[in-house]
């Protein structure tokens, strides 16, 4: 049976927000890379309808890009806790605002964003009084103390975030936090365990680059040898290989392919003293769901259809002195086109960074 959660009094409206780990988010992070290291760079890789195709007629033709930029992401607290109120239960949000900037190394602007996430564990029983019953007109149906024994509400997520793009996309995603205090670092695979289709820029509907479960692409070794066959495009033009040659042969490999690796080598030798895990989602299983809105021409020629974000906060221990870092990995999937079979085709773009917190 759940434990009805604590009795709401007008004193809660006096308390400061609850943002249980979101706190950690106040302030500004930026890209710290006084040496040029390519790890510490942001990096997106995004596919995009080619000119003078269109979803109708021509099956998806498309155009690669992937490129290394730099970010300002700024956190502020909501002061005050944001009141839901749903009858029997209420729920008080700590609601935390964003404000995202991405250049390219030239300092041409590449994406904006603004939003909020929420903390969505405070939770409080409002059982009905006296005083509602008659304010509201609750008598006859209802009478003092009801509500007092639940039904209760418990949250199926702990965070929720919101954003909106100039694009004309809104997302709305849920999710969990988790706390790792022993040292170990964010785990990240190597090898052939890295080609794993949840992570990369190769979707398994733009034909998973001619692999099978048995034969993945070692993304820790050079790039395989048709990679670098100049005949595939006149010999094979609608081989899954030819496809998706232009993403395992471009200058930032392995990165193109499964950008997360690069946060994987951003803190390989760093001392990680604890981290947060914020994992969010637009779609789940079952239970509640977020969702993306898109503007018409997004909507009907290149439709956002899922999100999905993983998002690390870490005290890091460098020479005696501790600093915030955040690491994140944010996937979208762009439905355009069709494939060569007629079949649906998802198109991963995806934005990761490793941002240290200015202080």
């Amino acid at each position: 049976m759940v434990d009805l959660p604590p009795k709401y009094t007008p004193e809660v409206l006096n308390k400061p927000a609850e943002y249980g780990c979101l706190s950690k988010l106040e302030g500004t992070w930026v890209n710290h890379n006084p040496t040029n290291d390519g790890t510490r760079w942001g990096l997106h890789t995004t596919c995009m309808p080619s000119p003078g195709s269109n979803s109708e007629t021509i099956p998806g033709k498309f155009h690669f890009l992937c490129e290394n930029y730099t970010e300002e992401l700024t956190f502020s607290l909501v002061q005050g806790g944001v009141r839901n109120r749903a009858g029997t239960n209420e729920q008080f949000n700590g609601a935390v605002k964003y404000d995202q900037s991405i250049q390219d190394l030239t300092g041409r602007g590449l994406h904006e964003e603004n939003g909020m996430y929420l903390w969505l564990d405070d939770i409080y029983n409002h059982p009905a009084d006296d005083e509602s019953i008659k304010t509201d007109i609750g008598f006859p149906e209802m009478a003092a103390g009801d509500g007092s024994n639940g039904p209760t509400f418990v949250p199926g997520y702990s965070i929720s975030r919101s954003g909106t793009i100039p694009h004309g996309s809104t997302v709305q995603m849920f999710g969990k936090n988790s706390e790792v205090t022993d040292g170990t670092p964010p785990p990240f695979p190597h090898g052939t365990a890295a080609w794993d289709f949840d992570h990369l820029a190769i979707s398994k509907s733009m034909g998973g680059a001619g692999t099978t479960p048995s034969t993945p692409i070692n993304l820790d070794a050079p790039a395989p040898d048709w990679v670098f066959d100049t005949s595939l495009p006149t010999q094979d033009p609608s081989g899954n290989k030819t496809y998706t040659q232009r993403i395992l042969e471009h200058e930032l490999y392995p990165y193109s392919v499964r950008p997360d690796l690069r946060l994987r080598d951003a803190i390989a030798g760093q001392n990680i003293k604890d981290y947060t895990l914020i994992e969010l989602s637009t779609t789940e299983e079952n239970g509640p769901q977020g969702g993306i809105l898109n503007n018409p021409i997004v909507q009907k020629y290149v439709p956002v259809t899922q999100m999905k974000l993983r998002l690390w906060i870490q005290t890091i221990e460098e020479d005696g002195e501790e600093f915030m870092q955040l690491q994140y990995e944010q996937i979208q999937f762009f439905q355009f086109h069709y494939g060569t079979d007629g079949g649906t085709t998802r198109w991963p773009h995806i934005q990761i960074n490793t941002l240290k917190k200015k202080v």
